[in-house]
């Protein structure tokens, strides 16, 4: 075992029998490889919210000598230029109290665009036009993002509405998610959003989908994700972020694209649909308008 991409394979293939502890390292390795690479075992360790003889005991498992040997699979990797701009970002951090805004800004920036890009290069057209093709043969059309997702949800949600009748909004409120999800079954597609900490409710509901036959396209951060295992399709977009939290302008940007799918394949009654929609908008008086 030489490289990233074969650790990933090993830790996907033997994930089902990792202990829970080892499956959060596990997952944690999967999703974030730069750190690894850059920081020592005890913050790696801290970032993963496992103890540090956890991923001591994940390297044995998957046959390397120490935990140093792990380590510096995937610090070849960073040199070979598997990921150039997490080494910035960790320089940016080692200089943190010395740097302005102003260079952070600028860094926040070209890591969006980076992400954006990488979005765009890795995860192709024919991808992209294959969930568009699974949610325009939905029954009905299933979207899911709680706390910090629901933002994706509700613009995915939205648009489509304008031109789908058969979308659902799953919010949770009240505890009624259950309610919500009503009698979702084999002809249904359920779109779901989810990053790392994973809502529980999340899961719960991708695992009751699929219990029910509907196809799951899952929105996540990785292969080992609990929304992820049992889904029909994954899109999994880059989240990297100069902040404490993930970001989500790619995973935006890519919502966007399948969003001009759906709309290119919705045939010619789209076009009088969207226009009767904006008019009822108009006539309710939703948008402001200047007046004479």
């Amino acid at each position: 075992m030489t490289d990233i991409a074969s650790i990933t394979r090993r830790l996907e293939d033997d994930y089902d029998g990792l202990a829970p502890q080892l499956r959060k390292a596990a997952r944690y390795v999967v999703k974030a490889p730069t750190e690894i690479a850059l920081y020592s075992l005890r913050e790696v360790a801290a970032r993963a919210e496992v103890g540090p003889t956890t991923f001591v005991r994940l390297a044995a498992q998957l046959g390397f000598s120490s935990y140093n040997a792990f380590r510096e699979t995937f610090r070849e990797g960073l040199r070979a230029g598997a990921d150039r701009y997490a080494s910035n970002v960790q320089q940016l951090q080692q200089h943190r109290r010395a740097a302005d805004f102003d260079q952070l800004y600028r860094n926040t920036g070209e890591l969006i665009i980076q992400n954006i890009s990488t979005a765009y290069s890795s995860i192709g057209a024919a991808d992209i036009a294959r969930f568009g093709q699974l949610m325009k043969g939905a029954h009905r059309l299933y979207i899911l993002g709680l706390r910090s997702n629901y933002c994706l949800s509700f613009y995915l949600y939205y648009v489509l509405r304008t031109f789908m009748s058969n979308v659902v909004l799953l919010e949770g409120r009240m505890g009624m998610l259950i309610d919500e999800l009503g009698d979702i079954g084999a002809k249904d597609v359920l779109v779901a959003i989810s990053f790392e900490p994973y809502a529980a409710d999340a899961v719960k509901a991708v695992e009751h989908a699929v219990k029910t036959g509907a196809t799951v396209i899952a929105v996540t951060d990785t292969t080992l994700s609990p929304i992820a295992r049992h889904a029909t399709e994954l899109l999994i977009p880059p989240i990297t972020s100069t902040s404490y939290y993930q970001s989500l302008v790619a995973t935006m940007a890519l919502l966007e694209g399948l969003v001009c799918y759906l709309v290119a394949h919705s045939g010619p009654r789209i076009v009088q649909r969207v226009k009767k929609e904006f008019e009822r908008r108009d006539n309710f008086g939703v948008y402001w308008r200047d007046r004479d």
